[in-house]
């Protein structure tokens, strides 16, 4: 199974994420990679600090580094992972690049589409959206000792960017989870019961 977590910055994705891919092996017996964009591959690491603390790049250009960097990741790991019978959890995937790029930076919806539909990506069995209020969220970024460039935008790109994927929710693109005011754990159980429907 091939899982995607979505969400804007400071949803908890990486917490979740992680919970998810133990419960995702307990409950299927398989291995379970888990993994992240950008730079979530070996020798990743200097392209994801370009990306994300690099230049003032224009939205295009910004689009086109994640999927450079997407395509070295679904070539190394994504891929092999999923050849090998493992389950997948990536964090962020190809609606983090539309809510991001077209939503918060007005890259043009249709061409970003077009781009990202060319680069012919694996696509997922699930896409969950972690539905945070933007206010909780930069509330939990301003605490990190050091942000990217996407965080540094604060809140004014965070509501644009969620409300994009709240658009990509009720388009059917993605799976939501209402957080409102739940907490971790409440979270998670909402998470489990959405992946286990899959199982039925």
């Amino acid at each position: 199974m091939f899982i995607t977590i979505e969400g804007i910055d400071g949803c908890g994705k990486s917490t979740q994420s992680e919970r998810l891919a133990s419960w995702l092996e307990e409950r299927t017996g398989r291995r379970t990679v888990l993994t992240f964009e950008p730079g979530g591959y070996p020798d990743g690491k200097r392209l994801r600090e370009f990306i994300l603390t690099g230049g003032n790049f224009s939205p295009l250009a910004e689009l086109m580094l994640f999927l450079a960097d997407r395509a070295e990741h679904v070539a190394k790991v994504i891929i092999p992972a999923l050849s090998a019978g493992h389950n997948v959890i990536c964090e962020r995937w190809n609606e983090s690049t539309l809510a991001y790029q077209s939503g918060g930076h007005k890259l043009d919806i249709s061409r970003a589409r077009q781009l990202i539909a060319a680069c012919n990506f694996p696509e997922p069995d699930m896409k969950i959206f972690l539905d945070v209020d933007p206010e909780l969220a930069v509330s939990r970024i301003m605490l990190r000792e050091n942000r990217d460039k996407f965080e540094d935008e604060g809140l004014g790109l965070m509501r644009k960017v969620c409300e994009f994927y709240r658009e990509l929710a009720r388009a059917g693109e993605l799976a939501p989870i209402d957080c409102g005011n739940l907490d971790e754990d409440e979270v998670f159980s909402a998470i489990t019961e959405a992946v286990a429907w899959r199982f039925r």
